[in-house]
């Protein structure tokens, strides 16, 4: 559930950026708008543009290469926040040292912060990640559940949000300095997205014979 952890993320990061957009101030906990209208955008794209695209050129498109690419997006998404805070910290020493100043990442003023939009591409990278794998998890919990078990199999993968904010704040305690944060989920996604590869591939067939049997 990182695509979720990683919204959260992108709004606490937020409240650092310049949303002044001529005379409309924008409010960190607006961007979250662009998640669902992207969401809603993609759906159609995906279904009718990139994966019949994919199966063209010899993609595959099967369950396991779309969770495990979706991960992936993820991950990138992480890696572009970390150069994202990267770049406001540059920004900071280098105002520093023109002023002769000692302002921090939190104190800086916002007229000379990164602009709020520079969240919009790991919004877009992290959504269609989100498309990618955790619809095509809930539809293949539900296609291989038993009929019995179809809605506790989907209220467990929803379980995993309350899992993925416990690891978060674990993790979180373990620097202040968020730069640090968004390379090191970086490559505990590409971790996870290795393991979900390898467990897939095993128990793909087993569940297809279990679905024939059914």
């Amino acid at each position: 559930k990182q695509w979720y952890q990683r919204r959260v993320a992108i709004t606490a990061g937020a409240q650092r950026l310049n949303g002044q957009l001529g005379s409309i101030t924008i409010k960190p906990d607006q961007m979250q708008v662009f998640n669902p209208l992207l969401i809603l955008v993609m759906i159609p794209v995906f279904e009718t543009v990139v994966y019949p695209l994919m199966k063209k050129v010899g993609i595959p498109t099967g369950a396991t290469f779309r969770m495990v690419a979706g991960m992936v997006l993820v991950a990138c998404s992480f890696l572009i926040c970390g150069f994202v805070e990267l770049g406001m910290e540059e920004r900071v020493a280098a105002y520093n040292e023109a002023h002769m100043s000692s302002y921090t990442l939190e104190t800086l003023p916002q007229e000379f912060q990164l602009h709020i939009l520079t969240t919009i591409p790991q919004i877009f990278i992290i959504t269609c990640g989100e498309i990618l794998c955790s619809i095509t998890g809930l539809e293949f919990a539900y296609a291989y559940a038993p009929a019995s078990m179809k809605s506790v199999c989907q209220s467990f993968f929803l379980l995993t949000n309350a899992f993925g904010n416990i690891i978060t704040i674990i993790f979180t305690k373990a620097t202040k300095r968020d730069l640090h944060l968004y390379f090191m989920w970086a490559g505990i996604e590409i971790a996870a997205a290795i393991a979900m590869f390898f467990i897939t591939r095993q128990v793909i067939g087993p569940l297809e014979k279990f679905k024939l049997a059914s």
